[in-house]
């Protein structure tokens, strides 16, 4: 976040966006603002508006509607919404784009609204907080830019921030499963060589131990550690498919401290050991 150096400019002023017609991101900045900060568009917007909030609290107000905005949170406001919104408690600090959508991004922008024309998602996905704001890093990066190819790169990171936050909906909705538990389950995925325990994963989720088996189980169907050793299998399945790593190698690579439990592992799960697998598969 830091580094990112602030740029004043009139927003208000339509002469800023009275060219703009074609898909982009049309202005963004990352702004530090005291609660003296406030913008009122009785007429709204001609193009869309994403804020994500990185510390204090924002206040929008769309048809008699507030909404505090803290932390992790994004606001989006469709086109031609009356709104205002500025700094609430003395302090804003927030990242904030102007664009005009591609043609592909009306159902990754059919999101949920708060009020006609205002959406708020609440992020509560360490994760997912991490990845909406390297993308916005890079998106104000490479929209300050006058290279070629800077507007397609500033599009792209905005566009990854909707796919993030559609896959995360989708997934959330499908498996209706507890944040927490998701993110014990990246952790699994994303650290498979880690000597995980119910105790370190329920730690970093801030959960005790049995309330994290509990309610792990309850929405994935099967234990943590059962979860983890299907990951490894399946991983080591790729790896034995797609690599000519030694059996040794993929047992280390993906969490096995003995290649020879490894093996067993396997076997049980696979129906045949590590080497025949391998051998079957290139003999198709």
């Amino acid at each position: 976040m830091k580094g990112i150096e602030r740029m004043t400019i009139n927003l208000n002023n339509p002469a800023i966006f009275k060219n703009a017609s074609s898909p982009g991101v049309l202005f963004s900045d990352h702004y530090h603002q005291s609660n003296e900060y406030k913008v009122t568009r009785s007429n709204g917007a001609k193009e869309w508006i994403i804020t994500f909030t990185l510390s204090g609290e924002g206040l929008f107000s769309v048809d008699g509607h507030e909404q505090h905005v803290k932390a992790g949170e994004l606001a989006i406001l469709k086109p031609k919404t009356a709104h205002q919104y500025g700094s609430n408690n003395n302090h804003w600090e927030f990242y904030w784009a102007h664009f005009l959508p591609r043609p592909t991004w009306i159902e990754l922008l059919n999101l949920p609204e708060t009020t006609k024309g205002f959406i708020y998602f609440p992020i509560n996905d360490i994760q997912l907080q991490d990845r909406v704001n390297n993308s916005f890093q890079r998106m104000i990066r490479d929209n300050r830019l006058l290279q070629e190819f800077s507007l397609e790169l500033s599009m792209n990171a905005l566009e990854e921030i909707l796919l993030a936050i559609n896959q995360w909906l989708q997934t959330t909705k499908a498996n209706k499963i507890d944040y927490r538990v998701q993110q014990v389950i990246h952790l699994l995925n994303e650290e498979l060589r880690e000597a995980h325990t119910i105790q370190s994963l329920a730690d970093q989720v801030c959960l005790s131990p049995s309330r994290l088996s509990h309610l792990f189980r309850e929405q994935v169907g099967t234990s943590i550690m059962a979860t983890l050793l299907s990951i490894r299998l399946a991983h080591a399945a790729k790896l034995l498919e797609f690599t000519q790593l030694p059996i040794s190698e993929i047992a280390n690579e993906v969490g096995f401290a003995s290649p020879f439990y490894f093996t067993k592992q396997f076997t049980t799960s696979y129906g045949m050991n590590p080497s025949a697998y391998r051998k079957r598969l290139l003999e198709q």
